[in-house]
């Protein structure tokens, strides 16, 4: 698997950004949707105590999920991907929380 690379936000005026204003971001929420599974999957072969979901606007300020809220970050992952009918992607990040469960790596695949 190639190296994932790190997604920019861009968020304007960022003073004026309110925590609610981004739960309301359609673009965003996409973004974590698609982001966290990948990111927790990258943090967990490498060992990392955090999976970092994006960049914001360029600045070297990142969202990262703490390794402690893995597995709950991949179940909301999964009722998302449920709501969407996309079974697939709900049986692989399944796959993935029952490797993190278990502590074992996983294999890294090209």
């Amino acid at each position: 698997m190639a190296k994932r690379t790190i997604p920019k936000a861009l968020f304007e005026p960022l003073e004026q950004i309110q925590a609610s204003d981004l739960l309301e971001n359609d673009s965003l929420l996409a973004m974590i949707k698609k982001e966290t599974p990948l990111a927790i999957k990258e943090a967990f072969q490498n060992k990392k105590t955090f999976a970092t979901l994006f960049e914001i606007n360029g600045l070297g300020l990142f969202v990262d999920i703490p390794k402690n809220y893995f597995k709950s970050a991949l179940e909301q992952c999964i009722k998302w991907n449920l709501e969407l009918e996309q079974y697939e992607e709900c049986k692989r990040i399944a796959d993935l929380i029952e490797q993190i469960d278990k502590g074992t790596t996983l294999k890294k695949t090209k």
